[in-house]
This record gives C-alpha cells, sequence and structure tokens, in this order.
C-alpha cells in the first residue's frame, strides 16, 4: 500500500512514485451461457484485440452452438470487424451493449 500523505520542509513539495498496480496484472476473458461455462483464458498483462481475436477464434467458437446470441460489452476490442464475422461464420448473432448511462443502473438512485 502506499502511503496517501507526507512531509516536506516549509514551502517545497514531497515528490514521489505511487504505483498504479501493485502486483502483476492478470486478465480474465470468459464466456458463459445459461447453463454453463463456455469458455475462460487468463494472460498476463490488459487485453488488446489480437488477444480478444485470438481468444473468439481458437476458444469461443469451437464452443458455440449455431443458433447462440454473443452479447458483449462496450470494450473497444469487441468491436472489431473481424471478431464480428469469426462470431457470425459459426451461425451465431452478436448484439453489443449500449454505453453506459446511470438512466440504466437503478443502483445509481441510491
Amino acid at each position: 500500500m502506499a502511503r496517501t500523505h507526507a512531509r516536506s520542509q516549509i514551502g517545497t513539495r514531497v515528490g514521489g512514485i505511487k504505483p498504479f498496480y501493485a502486483e502483476a496484472k492478470v486478465t480474465v476473458i470468459g464466456a458463459i451461457s445459461l447453463k454453463k461455462v463456455r469458455a475462460v483464458i487468463t494472460m498476463d498483462d490488459s487485453i488488446d484485440g489480437s488477444a480478444f481475436s485470438l481468444f473468439i477464434d481458437q476458444f469461443l467458437c469451437l464452443q458455440l452452438p449455431p443458433v447462440a446470441v454473443v452479447v458483449m460489452d462496450n470494450l473497444s476490442s469487441p468491436k472489431l470487424t473481424s471478431i464480428v464475422l469469426m462470431i457470425e461464420a459459426v451461425g451465431a448473432r452478436v448484439i453489443c451493449l449500449s454505453p453506459y448511462s446511470p438512466d440504466f443502473n437503478p443502483i445509481e438512485m441510491w
């Protein structure tokens, strides 16, 4: 844990570096259906378009039935045209969620 306060001489600034991540970063990508987990992978570091494309091609498309509907969030990686084409090639449909708005989320009203 990084300190939130520090002391310095009068008239001088405190300098320091506060790390954004304390530990190694691990990303989990998964796909679930109503009855089971379809595909899950973990990877070190952040996800990008090529990593997400690999997940879709090598893991998810192999598990999708032809009548499946894939719902994706607003991350920039799923919006690649090649990813939508891979999913539609196995007979599934793609639906992207609308952008986030507090109007759609009743818990924000509390």
